[in-house]
């Protein structure tokens, strides 16, 4: 990782800054999906134990991971949930999801999303209310997931969780 590169993941002005840059479409980069994004905490139960931000476009059905998330989690604040899942969903959609370096050259990038949902009210609320303070421009807020959006997010996470832990049984 370059120290400029370094420098932004911990410097939350130049995160919000890189992030309010980024192109901003209604659709996906591949032009037939909408451009709306899920996020959830999700459990990885392999050893050591810990959690991620698992984010998921439902209609493309592609899936991200920020994390893991620090072991002082579970017990924050909501405001301190709130901010590392900000932190972190500004890392994530700056660096291009993990786009490789050729993607982001041909500007095949998602860039800012369209929408954000979430599937708890408590968090969703949170999360928009520090992207605004944050000086996040776009999207408004984040919204509540609905049960079709909740289902596809699970069940992607059962997919790349099974991938995941039969990767690592087989080492």
């Amino acid at each position: 990782m370059s120290s400029t590169s370094a420098q932004q993941n911990q410097d939350p002005t130049a995160l919000v800054s890189t992030f309010n840059a980024l192109p901003r479409n209604q659709l996906s980069p591949s032009g037939s999906v909408p451009n709306d994004w899920h996020m959830s905490v999700r459990q990885v139960p392999l050893q050591p134990p810990g959690q991620v931000l698992f984010l998921i476009c439902p209609a493309a059905r592609y899936v991200h991971i920020e994390g893991p998330l620090p072991p002082s989690y579970t017990s924050a604040t909501t405001e301190v949930k709130a901010t590392i899942w900000s932190m972190l969903l500004l890392k994530a959609f700056n660096e291009g999801l993990g786009a490789t370096e050729e993607e982001k050259r041909a500007g095949t990038i998602v860039g800012r999303p369209w929408s954000w949902v979430c599937n708890d009210a408590e968090m969703a609320g949170a999360v928009g209310e520090m992207l605004r303070s944050i000086g996040v421009l776009a999207p408004e807020g984040v919204g509540l997931a609905g049960d079709g959006e909740n289902g596809i997010a699970d069940e992607e996470w059962r997919r790349f969780f099974g991938k995941l832990h039969h990767m690592v049984r087989m080492r």
